[in-house]
């Protein structure tokens, strides 16, 4: 997006300056929460990271916040999760088991510590 389309979208909410948006876009690009090319005179601005990872990003600050509750805080998110988000994760807690070599991965395996971790939150 240019940032003619930036503003167009944000004059929809109230009145906001082009040069704000300017101004917003080239610190976002500096701090490289989004990139930006160049098209003929005008930067073409996108994300720098997926929604997925920019996420991520953020639930991991929250848990750096909560210092040894960490694992108790996972654990509390567990219940609050539908069956193919607790899919994902016994997957993803697999995967991790077998890069990190801590157990091998095993059929279920994250299925058990999915389980484990809600026994913890309960």
């Amino acid at each position: 997006m240019s940032v003619r389309d930036v503003h167009e979208v944000l004059l929809t909410d109230g009145k906001i300056a082009y040069t704000t948006v300017m101004t917003v876009l080239d610190r976002l690009a500096k701090k490289s929460v989004v990139a930006r090319h160049q098209e003929s005179r005008a930067w073409i601005y996108r994300p720098a990271r997926s929604k997925a990872d920019f996420m991520a990003g953020e639930l991991g600050q929250v848990l750096d916040e909560a210092g040894a509750d960490r694992c108790e805080v996972l654990a509390a998110l567990v219940p609050t999760l539908d069956p193919s988000e607790l899919g994902a994760l016994a997957s993803a807690l697999d995967r991790a088991a077998s890069v990190l070599g801590d157990r091998p991965a095993r059929e279920g395996s994250g299925a058990r510590r999915i389980d484990e971790m809600q026994e913890v939150a309960e």
